[in-house]
């Protein structure tokens, strides 16, 4: 399963204007990834991604990896979610997205896993965004955003399966381990209090344990009928 010695092969899609700081040169490469995945994205429309742009953008998919079959919305700062909605139609999962966290999703990147509609469309061209990543747009919802010059509008395949094991580069090596799929289910759980929660809490519950796993550590998220309220990545005391 890990092997004495690996050898990895990448392929280059794009020099960048520059790294994670403008004093710095990047390239961006891509490798036997899945197709859910930003080195397999399609952008439609904007100005070149940046380092920064590609690290939050794989960070929205990530996430939006754990909504697989729902109708889910992910706002992304820094690589951390700043607000997350997930309902019965794509027009609500968005509202609760962006009503999370209507401060710091400014300047910020927002991914879908359905396709974007005029409705949401229209919400996003009244602010500035760096990214938008789905599935699809549909005709009158591209034509509204792409009146914006510079925003990056991409799409990316939702069939593909997950790699068995995640790299992460270091320092003269790399660090290599398990991807994490795994999911609670209502099932697993054991009530261990006298007060035993509700069938809606328990939802809440499993869909705070799938977005605190895309947090920094130490890491808190509050969470309620399918919205983040708050999430808190870990900081120095």
């Amino acid at each position: 399963e890990f092997p004495e010695s690996m050898t990895i092969t990448f392929d280059k899609v794009q020099d960048l204007r520059y790294g994670e700081n403008p004093h710095q040169k990047a390239a961006f490469y891509k490798g036997m990834n899945p197709q859910y995945s930003l080195a397999n994205a399609t952008q439609l429309h904007g100005k070149e991604l940046s380092y920064n742009n590609i690290q939050d953008g794989n960070a929205a998919i990530e996430i939006l990896k754990d909504f697989e079959g729902q109708y889910a919305a992910v706002g992304v700062k820094h690589m951390n979610p700043c607000g997350v909605g997930i309902a019965d139609n794509i027009d609500k999962a968005w509202d609760k997205a962006y009503e999370a966290d209507p401060v710091s999703i400014f300047g910020g990147i927002v991914a879908y896993n359905q396709e974007v509609d005029v409705y949401c469309a229209t919400a996003m061209s009244k602010m500035f965004l760096e990214i938008i990543l789905a599935p699809s747009f549909s005709k009158e919802a591209f034509e509204i955003l792409s009146k914006k010059k510079n925003i990056r509008l991409m799409t990316f395949d939702l069939e593909g399966e997950d790699p068995v094991t995640k790299c992460v580069s270091v320092v003269g090596g790399l660090l290599v381990q398990d991807e994490d799929t795994y999911h609670e289910k209502a099932e697993d759980l054991r009530v261990v209090t006298e007060t035993v929660p509700t069938d809606e809490m328990i939802k809440d519950s499993l869909f705070g344990q799938r977005i605190v796993k895309h947090v920094k550590s130490n890491a808190i998220v509050v969470v309620k009928d399918g919205q983040t309220l708050g999430i808190g990545a870990g900081q120095m005391n």
